[in-house]
Parts: C-alpha cells; structure tokens; sequence
C-alpha cells in the first residue's frame, strides 16, 4: 500500500558519519535512513521530550526561589542525563553511547528511590537507605559495563521502577488526609504506571517484530512510516510516566506553604496536581525531616 504523497524511504544508507555502530544492541529504526549525520533520526528526536521536561521541572524549582541543586531536584536534572544520552546514543549507535544512556536510566531511578526511601526518615535511616542503594547500583554499573548484560539491566531498572511505585502509594496513604484527594493522586500514580507498562510492551514489539515493522513502514513511506517507530514511542511514554511519577513525589515532598506549591507542573499531572494545592491537608512536617529535626 502506498500514497501518491508519500516519501519513499531511501533504497540505502549514506556513509555513516559517526563510522560503523558498534553498539550491542540496535533497535528497528533503519540506520542512518534519514541522514548520515544521525543514525537513529526518530529514536534521537523523541529523545528532547526527557530534557524538555526536565528543564521544566528545574525551571519550576527556580520560580519557587528553590536552589536548582535542590535535593528534590536531582531527579529531573538526572531526567535530563537520560534525553542527552540517549540522544548521544541513537545518533552515534556506538558503545559507549549506549553504556551512557543505559547507566542515566539507573542514575535517574536511583535519585527518585533515594528521595522516596529517606523523606520524613531520621539522618541515620537516611544513610543507611542511601548505602543500600549505592550498594546496588555501583556494583551492578560495573558488571554490566564489563559483560554489557542486558536481561539484568531490564529486570533491575523496572524491579526499581515498582519499588518506587510501591513507596509513592505508601506516602500518599500516610500523608494525603482526605479519602477524595488519596483516590486521585493513586488515579495519577496509576496512569503513569500503566503508561510505562504500555510503554515496556511497544518497546518489545520492536525488538521482536522489527522485519514487520520495517516492510510495513516502507510501504506506507513517510512521513505515515514514522508511527511504526516505535522505540520512538517507547522514549515519549517512558518521559511522560519519569515526569509524572517526579511531580507526584515533588507535590508530596515540598512544603504546603509555598506559594507555587502544585502550580506550574506539566501534562498530565498538571490539572491534578493544581486542583489539589490549595486543598490537600498534610500530615506532619513536610519539608522532608521528621518533627524535631
């Protein structure tokens, strides 16, 4: 099937730029297809939507008169780390590229299992909880930038992924008072985890039925083709879950009294999250210590 209006993918790849991919894993976007300059066009592309909402995120913090080193913070500017290398990665297709992009996604997990698992906890638990997720996450980047071990690398980040989830549920239900208020924060929890589960199922379609896909989307042409790229769709979930799951925690970690508190996040926890400010009612401190620290 094709449209008089399509563009026709090219027959062959230019030169490589950047030299032959030398990374251990490639996914279904033809290399270097659109330009030589660029092996994975679409997968870099949707690589920005990680650092645009990490930028709005840091931007955010800053309207608050917050640092932008914040310790609430860290999560987006490591949500920033994941855009840059992953876009470094699909536009070179090298080695060590990959390894970049691969370790910013245990980076970014890392921060947001460290804020969850030592707010409103005594400094000893908070060390304590830090060490054990040092002690996870150092020996594991080691091993896997020795045996480049991919099954692992899936299976920790997305075991992480549901500590987190686990944990936010658990803030919500000791720190939300009102039932109504608890049921729409888990309503958002629940979306951006199903977006990323969503998101994990597309991600394996293109690795298991990328000859499909490829002889679909030179069928079509462009630019029809570009809604077959689906790892390309795998970075735009997985951006809009990372974000959502960062501003649930933020809304939950920040001091009630500050005046932006709830305002200015993004789609999709924006509408939520800005209806909740002025009404959510607190447990406790919430600057993130427990009474009398």
């Amino acid at each position: 099937m094709s449209f008089p209006w399509a563009v026709s993918y090219r027959d062959a790849a230019p030169d490589p730029f950047w030299g032959e991919p030398t990374s251990a894993v490639n996914f279904c976007e033809e290399d270097y297809i659109i330009t030589k300059y660029i092996g994975e066009f679409f997968n870099t592309l949707t690589s920005l939507l990680y650092i645009a909402y990490g930028i709005h995120g840091i931007r955010r913090f800053r309207r608050q008169g917050a640092g932008s080193f914040e310790n609430t913070s860290l999560s987006y500017w490591a949500l920033i780390g994941v855009g840059i290398f992953s876009g470094l990665y699909h536009t070179t297709l090298k080695y060590h590229t990959q390894m970049s992009d691969e370790l910013s996604m245990h980076l970014a997990i890392g921060t947001v299992l460290q804020q969850t698992w030592c707010f409103q906890e005594p400094p000893k638990i908070q060390r304590r909880n830090t060490a054990i997720i040092l002690g996870i996450l150092v020996p594991f980047v080691i091993y896997h930038c020795v045996t480049d071990e991919f099954v692992l690398h899936v299976l920790l980040f997305f075991c992480m992924c549901w500590i987190v989830a686990y944990r936010v549920r658990y803030i919500i239900h000791i720190r939300i008072k009102e039932r109504e208020h608890r049921q729409r924060l888990r309503s958002l929890l629940t979306f951006a985890s199903m977006t990323a589960l969503t998101s994990y199922g597309i991600w394996n379609i293109d690795v298991n039925f990328c000859s499909t896909l490829t002889t679909w989307k030179r069928q079509l042409g462009m630019p029809l083709g570009i809604l077959l790229e689906l790892h390309g769709w795998w970075h735009i979930g997985t951006a809009v879950a990372a974000y959502t799951f960062m501003s649930i925690i933020e809304f939950l970690v920040s001091p009630e009294d500050l005046e932006s508190h709830g305002v200015g996040f993004a789609w999709p926890a924006k509408a939520i999250l800005q209806d909740l400010a002025p009404k959510a009612v607190m447990n406790g401190n919430a600057n993130g210590h427990t009474k009398g620290e």
